[in-house]
């Protein structure tokens, strides 16, 4: 009796330490945690529903990702770039995601970043900042990198009357 009792305690123990240790936060939702409602930061999140709701209008492939997208987040500063990019990084470089790409150029600095979860998802960053700015972009679902370009596509025609603009 006691070694059945002990083994139910022993699996009630591993599966309350394995909930535990998939419910803990993404680095990246600390992060967002620190700075967001901060003075001096502007943050915005776009959850599952509002996501739903952009996708009309949209093309199929986009109408899928957008389906499939949990959260979109942006936090941003003029007045701590340093911080927000150096935290951002931390963040990147703890969590192991995969550097896709980085760009420096003077004192411009971009990254982007790529991670499979282990819950079957996917996370993606974007860290762009120089000496006026910084901006920190999360995209968290089920999606491959591929389709995050879906997401950052401008018409032609928009950048048609920026350039007339310049």
């Amino acid at each position: 009796m006691k070694k059945t009792v002990c083994t139910i305690f022993l699996f009630a123990a591993v599966m309350v330490s394995c909930g535990l240790a998939a419910a803990q936060d993404r680095g990246i939702d600390c992060l967002y945690e620190r700075f967001s409602g901060k003075s001096g930061y502007t943050s915005v999140t776009y959850g599952s529903r509002m996501l739903r709701m952009m996708k009309e209008g949209g093309s199929e492939q986009l109408q899928g990702l957008l389906d499939n997208l949990d959260v979109i987040r942006v936090i941003s500063t003029s007045k701590f770039c340093r911080e927000l990019e150096t935290s951002a990084r931390d963040v990147a470089e703890k969590d192991s995601y995969e550097l896709v790409s980085e760009v420096r150029d003077g004192g411009c600095y971009s990254a982007f970043y790529f991670k499979d979860e282990p819950s079957g998802k996917s996370s993606f960053i974007m860290i762009v900042a120089d000496s006026k700015s910084a901006t920190v972009l999360d995209i968290y679902g089920r999606f491959e990198i591929n389709e995050i370009s879906r997401l950052m596509i401008v018409p032609d025609t928009v950048l048609g009357e920026t350039r007339k603009g310049k």
